[in-house]
């Protein structure tokens, strides 16, 4: 049992990763759509804006243009007139990402990097290019809009090679060592999840007579495995950005690239945790602790006698969490309908516990428990009060008489109403 309980969470915690690669690492797709993110980001707006720029000027000599077109007196001018060129280049870049064109051109060029990524770590890349298998970002669309909207002359946009505005993402034998595995996460995203969950109900299952102290276990293993995959994000977050951000100006976007591109990574370990919430309080709510076994005692006459109004309240709390939307799950249908199922089953569970625990409860009875519970609050509370003690007979006689009633009705016990006439006697007493 225990050993079924580790290996589930072990599992969890890979399947955590699993998912993440196939849904979004190998899918050109998802991360086109994630790249609108990234350049919504200032760092990174800034950052692309400068890296394209300094190609322009490092492909075309822009102070021997500019000298070329001046008279001879104004030649000296050339330097200082590229120079703010170069700045304007890079306030006009800015807002030139803002246009939809753009921002369009950009997603696209994202997505041909994402899928000459997956066909290389796939073993499908079937042509080799100048670059090689270097996974290339190429922004020369962007870079040729740019020398068009500074006004600058067509021949300067023919002078820029072809290689211009392309940056390099990951070399190739970086993405060599993923070509082993990339094929079997495909398979992994789908297998590890249904395993994880299959061993840690083999664990419940095998717990004959423990069971809901082992679902108990299992909601928390779930909790754990999603915080240590949203740690390990974050330790390897920091040796990643310390490592690729060689100066303090890129490292701002460095940090926004990593935070957003395993953005998904962080929203399924939360899904975990939050699917294992439930499962805690499904299982304590089923326990043995007096907190879980009053709560059952109360709601007895309902959870036995009123389906409707059972159900009623727990389509209610599933409806507040799907408009909540914590997670990207709860706003697919696939999930939203196996979370309904699964809130079914557990209340006809414990529907089902109630019932045999509790036959005879009424909801006249559990209203009296609940008056008399809050009478020997008020009692409690008036008897015990320091800065102003009820020292005087009458009052001390209408206490005795409302715990007679209570003891009378059978709320109180003989135990709880001497103990609690003991307490009025000695707060009550003249002194």
């Amino acid at each position: 049992m225990r050993a079924a309980l580790a290996a589930g969470t072990i599992l969890a915690i890979l399947s955590i990763f699993a998912v993440f690669a196939n849904r979004q690492v190998l899918n050109a797709g998802n991360w086109a759509d994630r790249s609108d993110a990234l350049l919504e980001n200032q760092a990174v707006r800034t950052q692309v804006s400068a890296n394209l720029v300094d190609q322009v000027y490092a492909n075309v000599d822009v102070s021997g243009e500019v000298a070329s077109a001046l008279p001879p007196r104004l030649k000296p001018l050339a330097g200082p007139a590229a120079n703010g060129l170069r700045e304007l280049a890079e306030q006009r870049m800015v807002h030139l990402l803002d246009r939809p064109r753009i921002q369009q051109a950009w997603k696209e060029a994202n997505r041909l990097a994402a899928q000459q990524f997956i066909n290389i770590a796939e073993g499908n890349s079937g042509a080799i290019t100048a670059s090689g298998n270097d996974v290339i970002l190429d922004l020369r669309p962007i870079l040729l809009e740019l020398v068009n909207r500074l006004g600058l002359p067509p021949s300067l946009a023919q002078k820029i090679p072809a290689t211009a505005g392309r940056i390099k993402i990951m070399s190739s034998n970086q993405v060599g060592t993923l070509q082993d595995g990339a094929s079997a996460l495909k398979g992994l995203a789908l297998v590890l999840p249904l395993l994880a969950v299959a061993l840690l109900a083999l664990a419940v299952y095998l717990a004959r007579g423990r069971r809901r102290r082992t679902l108990l276990f299992a909601g928390i293993d779930l909790v754990v495995a999603g915080a240590v995959v949203l740690i390990t994000r974050n330790l390897l977050g920091s040796a990643v950005v310390d490592s690729l951000a060689k100066t303090a100006a890129v490292k701002p976007a460095t940090e926004a690239v990593w935070s957003i591109g395993t953005g998904m990574v962080r929203d399924v370990a939360q899904a975990t945790i939050i699917i294992g919430i439930p499962v805690i309080l499904a299982a304590w709510l089923a326990g043995s602790t007096r907190p879980a076994v009053a709560f059952r005692r109360t709601a007895a006459p309902w959870l036995r006698d009123r389906p409707g109004v059972t159900y009623g309240v727990a389509g209610t709390l599933v409806l507040l969490v799907v408009l909540w939307g914590p997670i990207p799950a709860t706003r697919m249908a696939l999930p939203v309908l196996i979370m309904i199922g699964l809130v079914i089953l557990g209340v006809q569970a414990l529907r089902r516990q109630t019932a045999e625990e509790f036959p005879e409860a009424t909801a006249d009875a559990t209203r009296a428990a609940l008056q008399g519970a809050a009478d020997r609050a008020k009692i409690v509370f008036g008897a015990r009060r320091a800065d102003v003690p009820d020292a005087t007979e009458h009052g001390r006689l209408e206490q005795l008489e409302r715990l007679a009633h209570l003891h009378d009705t059978g709320a109180l016990d003989d135990d709880e109403f001497a103990a609690e006439k003991s307490v009025v006697l000695a707060n009550g007493a003249p002194t």
